[in-house]
């Protein structure tokens, strides 16, 4: 993916696959530097100002941006970035964490049994998560009329959203949907149950 930046004074962006960092002094030049996620792949980001545009594609390429608007392409690496912005590293949030539980058939309560060491799994991220926003969304599979299904759904989201809540997580930090049967994980025909599909999704950011 490609995003852009218009620059100004101070500069920031973020991207699925990127972060933008910022020079940490008010003068300029203003420096952006594109990471890579945690699995090493890097997307684009497009720096732009009144009057000059640079692209950069690569893990660790930045652009220094004058006062002026004019631009300068640099090159670091991992190690340099890692020595000269370690604070501003370390005070980065989290990464947004997805777990996945899966129901049993017609159930808002009932877990299938793979989904308790999913839940410890959570319990230990959100234990060490500084003030969580967490979106839950229910999913059914296919079986059943829409209006059956938006109701299991949301009565899974909502069951979920209440074990945050025991967990010690702020009822107004915990947004809920519930989406029926319209986003399967595995298509099936429309009345065709399926296992994988009766679901809740929690995000947590």
């Amino acid at each position: 993916m490609t995003d852009t930046i218009r620059c100004g004074r101070l500069i920031s962006a973020t991207a699925f696959v990127m972060l933008a960092l910022l020079s940490a002094c008010s003068t300029p030049p203003d420096r952006i530097i594109l990471l890579p996620d945690p699995e090493g792949k890097v997307g684009a980001v497009v720096v732009r100002s009144a009057n000059a545009e640079q692209t950069i594609d690569k893990a660790y390429a930045g652009v220094d941006v004058a006062s002026n608007g004019s631009m300068e392409k640099t090159m670091d690496s991992r190690a340099d970035v890692q020595t000269r912005y370690s604070e501003l590293l370390a005070a980065r949030p989290p990464r947004p964490m997805t777990f996945t539980l899966f129901f049993l058939f017609d159930s808002a309560t009932e877990l299938a049994p793979e989904s308790p060491a999913t839940v410890e799994k959570m319990k230990a991220v959100l234990a060490h998560w500084p003030a969580p926003q967490v979106v839950v969304t229910g999913h059914t599979d296919l079986a059943g009329s829409q209006e059956f299904n938006d109701k299991l759904s949301m009565r899974r989201a909502q069951s979920a959203a209440a074990f945050l809540v025991k967990e010690g997580i702020p009822v107004q930090q915990i947004e809920t949907a519930g989406r029926g049967k319209r986003e399967p994980l595995v298509p099936t025909a429309d009345g065709i149950p399926n296992r994988m599909n009766r679901r809740v999704v929690i995000t947590i950011q």
